[in-house]
């Protein structure tokens, strides 16, 4: 019994539950609305409030619902990493594929590849977020998804050139080349195979990469998504807007304390979400593995 890819799939039915049937669950607040203050037998309260009856998974230090914004963001969430991850496996796949045929590209990639390969993937993206043309623009989102999707690309591209070399020295990549095969035909028989299997174990398993990944620059401050407000005074401020899970974090530094319901809900469900992917990456290896194995 394969049981990473049965309780992989288990928790992605979970998952797949709480973003398109948690909307309808009568606990959850759809308008995301904001409580200022609650009037009790002990007086007021004002937020954040613990957790209760009223919110199971208490609020946040503007009064919204935490179960709420999880079940709110969970759509945003997913459509964000499967974007970022999408974009990069698309240009990951043509320059691996294409440095196995080409120099020129070969050559393109090992740069790409060794420039973001140095330093941590978050610093790169600090550096490029803090672009003043980035900062202002009005698709500062569309930006730092290419952007995130963009750092990881080398890597990326090495692996499946990597999986191309792998099958390149094997003895019946030899014989296709003997009995006339084309180039087509080498690729499609040869290649494919274990180059679907890499692929797509590793983008399922990028999902979670990539979640984790939007998760610390939450920590740090850097969103996908700002809004500028005015401030008493004169002046700025940068706030976020968006619903995607780490931006539960924006207090992070305060609610560790304090509203400790926040914190460990947010992570629990990110953690539960790369164990996911995690689970199902490592399911289907093992199960294209055993089958190649017997058919062999």
């Amino acid at each position: 019994m394969n049981k990473h890819l049965t309780i992989g799939s288990i928790m992605l039915f979970m998952l797949l539950i709480l973003t398109f049937l948690g909307p309808l669950l009568p606990v959850v607040d759809n308008g995301i609305s904001q409580e200022g203050a609650r009037y009790t037998d002990e007086g007021i309260e004002v937020p954040p409030f613990p957790p209760s009856a009223e919110d199971p998974l208490g609020s946040d230090r503007e009064g919204r619902d935490v179960l709420s914004l999880i079940i709110a963001g969970a759509q945003e969430t997913f459509m964000v990493i499967l974007t970022i991850v999408i974009i990069r496996f698309i240009v990951s796949a043509v320059l691996g594929i294409g440095s196995f045929y080409s120099q020129t590209i070969r050559g393109f990639l090992s740069i790409w590849s060794q420039l973001f390969s140095f330093m941590p993937p978050v610093f790169f993206v600090i550096f490029f977020s803090g672009l003043p043309f980035v900062i202002f623009s009005e698709h500062r989102q569309i930006w730092l998804i290419v952007i995130i999707a963009a750092v990881e690309v080398g890597r990326t591209g090495d692996m499946i050139k990597t999986s191309m070399d792998y099958s390149a020295n094997k003895p019946f990549f030899e014989a296709g080349i003997v009995s006339g095969c084309s180039q087509w035909t080498l690729f499609k028989s040869y290649f494919w195979p274990q180059l679907r299997l890499t692929i797509v174990t590793n983008f399922i398993g990028d999902l979670g990469r990539t979640l984790f990944l939007l998760a610390q620059f939450a920590v740090i401050g850097v969103y996908l998504q700002n809004a500028f407000w005015s401030i008493r005074g004169g002046g700025v401020e940068t706030v976020n807007n968006s619903f995607i899970w780490p931006s539960l974090f924006i207090n992070i530094h305060h609610d560790v304390f304090s509203a400790e319901w926040v914190v460990i809900s947010t992570v629990s469900v990110i953690t539960f979400t790369m164990i996911t992917f995690y689970l199902l990456s490592s399911g289907i290896r093992h199960y294209y593995q055993k089958k190649y194995h017997q058919s062999g």
